[in-house]
């Protein structure tokens, strides 16, 4: 099973890492929540557009956690 390892930097300065199954760049879901575009991946994170700074996205090595 692939798996990605993501991170995420906010405009507020806040990063987040995180391991999901999908390429948030290609395999997701668009959803609108109060307004926001917003990303939601199969692992169900969500992440507001709007507010993203820079995204980072790679594969993840086989037995990596």
């Amino acid at each position: 099973m692939r798996k990605f390892q993501v991170s995420v930097e906010f405009i507020s300065g806040q990063k987040v890492d995180f391991t999901t199954k999908s390429d948030v760049r290609k395999e997701m879901y668009r959803l609108n929540i109060n307004g926001e575009e917003c990303i939601v991946t199969d692992d169900n994170y969500v992440l507001n557009i709007a507010k993203i700074k820079n995204i980072h996205v790679k594969k993840a090595k086989r037995n990596s956690a």
